[in-house]
């Protein structure tokens, strides 16, 4: 069989590296277009034949690399990484044709920094190794910082060394927790390890109680900045609003926050020195973020800060999901993240698509665009009604997994959580009235549609998320197998 774990690296790291020396704006469009379709082929491959009856490692790959101290480059997939590695190569060749029109300096840098992302993105979710985690997930500051910093709006740099800054530091502390976890797991069994199954599976033998607490929220710490989550967001209305449409894009796709939650702090969880204490932090924190994000979002006067702010509200359900504890609210934050970045793609290429028409962002400003930009109003209205959870469309099925099954456990922060969904629907509904509807603003000028391959890219992207909605089950059934086999750690746990 194919190493197809390796392939998904490798493949976009050697087109991107070509797509640097090309000349011309086709050229580093059409290498990279061509790259990210071959990771998509690779992609598709590997889901026609991957089992997800089972919660087992697929694909598995292991070569030493340092044996002194146990490192190893280890990689894999299974149903906790192939629904957002799928998210990946779906959407970064699509994005890759949205900004093909675009005009720009250094094309052959910016379309090189977006395989080198996917990559590096990829990476991180086939990583079992942390050493090998731990390099992917710091190589994906890089292009994200260069993608904001050279081709980002009047505040780029504050925003990109910003956003390096914050995560950069996280990462440091979370690198603590992982370097703790290793020297205890070395000290009890007397050979060294990074596999990250390995030492998450000795956690609960490691140390005191307090010693567990240390180490898990050092980790959960870097995930937490990274997905991010209120208090450790500052990062993200800047370095979202900043960043070019196929930046912020990539923001969305950075989905490692949420997948380390997953693959590494909720099976640590239950053997911390007070698990229900950790359980409150996450489920507060999550039911916080949905709210205080929908009431930040609901002042916004710029689009994009909005979207950015509905991001991190949205981002709340993944916390609160993952809090419950229960099979499918853990189910539901995982499709929340895969649902997350197909209807953020949309609303991130609505803003730029507006502002590159109309050069501003500023709802006021606009006004009855639907009659000048008919195609972009039915798009947009797509994703901004996902986005607002409703019922057949994407948005739906994770908020209300995640709603109904953590009131099994948290009551009272999934109430507080529901206060959010009617300001959500407020800020949704009342952007696109002023934006799009209602008398045209005729000192906009002359506004053109979005065009054929915009149209394209994100009616794809758009279909998606009416069929996934309809029908989330391709992706839905792996993610339950491995929500059930991470839930299943926490039998002893009465929460």
């Amino acid at each position: 069989m194919l190493p197809v774990a390796s392939l998904l690296i490798l493949v976009p790291l050697i087109f991107a590296a070509v797509t640097f020396f090309t000349k011309t704006k086709d050229q580093a469009a059409g290498l990279a277009f061509l790259g990210s379709l071959a990771t998509l082929g690779l992609t598709l491959y590997a889901y026609l034949n991957f089992d997800s009856s089972t919660a087992a490692m697929q694909f598995f790959e292991s070569i030493d690399w340092i044996p002194l101290l146990g490192v190893k480059y280890s990689v894999g997939i299974d149903g906790i990484s192939m629904p957002l590695i799928l998210l990946n190569v779906i959407v970064i060749p699509f994005l890759i044709l949205y900004s093909w029109k675009e005009e720009r300096e250094d094309s052959n840098r910016f379309y090189g920094l977006i395989l080198t992302m996917q990559a590096a993105v990829i990476g991180v979710f086939v990583a079992l190794d942390f050493v090998v985690f731990y390099v992917f997930w710091e190589l994906t500051l890089i292009p994200l910082f260069f993608m904001v910093n050279i081709w980002g709006g009047e505040k780029r740099a504050h925003a990109s060394y910003k956003f390096f800054i914050y995560t950069h530091v996280a990462s440091l502390v979370m690198l603590l927790g992982i370097f703790g976890l290793f020297y205890a797991s070395w000290q009890q069994t007397g050979i060294p390890t990074f596999d990250i199954r390995e030492l998450v599976a000795q956690f609960q033998f490691l140390g005191s109680g307090l010693f567990r607490n240390a180490v898990f929220l050092s980790i959960i710490f870097g995930f937490l900045a990274k997905l991010p989550t209120f208090p450790f967001h500052s990062w993200l209305p800047d370095a979202y609003t900043e960043a070019p449409t196929a930046g912020s894009v990539l923001f969305i796709l950075l989905k490692i926050g949420g997948y380390g939650l997953f693959r590494i702090s909720l099976p640590m969880l239950p053997n911390t020195g007070n698990p229900e204490l950790m359980i409150t932090i996450l489920g507060l924190l999550g039911a916080f973020s949905i709210l205080y994000g929908a009431l930040l979002a609901l002042r916004q006067k710029d689009l994009k800060r909005m979207i950015a702010y509905s991001s991190l509200s949205h981002m709340g359900y993944i916390l609160l999901g993952s809090a419950g504890f229960v099979a499918l609210s853990v189910s539901g934050a995982m499709f929340q993240q895969f649902s997350h970045g197909l209807i953020m793609s949309i609303m991130f290429m609505s803003a730029g698509a507006i502002q590159t028409s109309t050069g501003t962002r500023i709802i006021n400003n606009l006004g009855g665009l639907a009659k000048k930009m008919p195609t972009l109003a039915v798009l947009m209205m797509l994703g901004f009604m996902a986005s607002l959870g409703l019922p057949g469309l994407t948005g739906f099925i994770a908020e209300f997994l995640v709603l109904a099954f953590s009131y099994v456990n948290l009551p009272g922060f999934v109430l507080l959580a529901l206060l959010a969904i009617v300001i959500t629907a407020g800020y949704h509904l009342w952007a696109m009235q002023r934006a799009m509807f209602g008398v045209y603003n005729e000192k906009l000028g002359d506004v053109r549609d979005i065009n054929s391959l915009q149209v394209f890219s994100m009616a794809v992207i758009a279909l998606l998320v009416l069929y996934f909605g309809l029908n989330p089950n391709p992706v839905l059934n792996m993610m339950i197998t491995n929500s059930e086999a991470i839930v299943s750690l926490a039998a002893s746990l009465r929460v």
